[in-house]
């Protein structure tokens, strides 16, 4: 009987050891290979975006979801390279280990929970319908953007909120940001949800055609948004991401990014 019972607590020992080697494995094969591939869709600014340098000519990586990627990769001692791809298909790049982890303005939802492993949130948005200035006082209600072409980005929170709270509308998804706005001013949509600090910034350019309707927005912020890594071996990985977004959420490390992007957008824009 004692021969049975130190064999199972060895085989505990065992199992127990395995287990915690397994959790170090992602973090320790990202430091193997001197690199961490990072999954975004760049074309969401201010979260991320193209920025033409006009004092080197050289195209960089800006928005305050790089910067974040960066400073994860700079606390592991490693490179940060980025798999710029469909925001629709980041969860599954990340599930079938094309990438390591998404920085891409993700917010936190139930079902994506399911299948992801979630840091800390580093942002809370408003979720908003933006309309031409010339539709603020007749597009205000739900009912109003019945079979109103309305727009959202594929695979995002706000298509989501499109298919459960704009079901009269008529449904328009796009990959690109940049194109919906565009198509929202030649009139080829009706109303674009967005984040209220992407409609804020393309607001503030297009100054007097552009506004944040009065269509009500139904959803709850308070998850936020956050990093995104694969289910199962990776709770080092994400004890070393959420050191990183508490440590630029608190010295006002993030609030600079946050500024900058904003500005460098307004630039990108004009």
């Amino acid at each position: 009987m004692m021969k049975k019972l130190l064999a199972l607590a060895v085989c505990a020992a065992m199992i127990l050891s395995l287990c915690a080697v397994a959790q170090a494995d992602m973090l320790a094969d990202i430091q193997a290979k001197g690199k961490i591939v990072v999954g975004a869709s760049v074309g969401f600014p201010p979260y991320e975006f193209y920025y033409t340098n006009p004092e080197t000519g050289k195209e960089e990586l800006q928005g305050f979801d790089m910067k974040l990627a960066q400073a994860i990769a700079d606390e592991l001692g490693v490179e940060m390279v980025l798999a710029d791809q469909s925001f629709a298909g980041l969860i599954t790049a990340l599930r079938a280990g094309d990438i390591d982890l998404i920085a891409s303005g993700m917010a936190i939802k139930p079902e994506r929970e399911e299948v992801v492993s979630f840091s800390h949130p580093y942002y809370t948005g408003t979720q908003i319908m933006m309309v031409r200035a010339e539709d603020y006082d007749t597009l205000t209600t739900v009912e109003s953007m019945t079979g109103k072409r309305v727009g959202a980005q594929m695979g995002s929170l706000q298509a989501g909120i499109l298919e459960e709270q704009f079901s009269n509308a008529e449904p328009q998804m796009m990959d690109t940001i940049a194109l919906m706005v565009q198509d929202l001013m030649t009139g080829s949509l009706d109303g674009l949800l967005l984040t209220d600090t992407v409609a804020e910034t393309y607001i503030a350019h297009y100054e007097g055609k552009l506004a944040i309707s009065q269509v009500p927005v139904v959803y709850d912020n308070t998850a936020g948004v956050a990093v995104a890594v694969a289910q199962g071996d990776n709770e080092s990985l994400l004890a070393v991401i959420n050191s990183v977004i508490d440590r630029v959420t608190t010295d006002g490390t993030f609030d600079a990014w946050f500024d900058e992007a904003v500005k460098l957008n307004a630039t990108l824009i004009e």
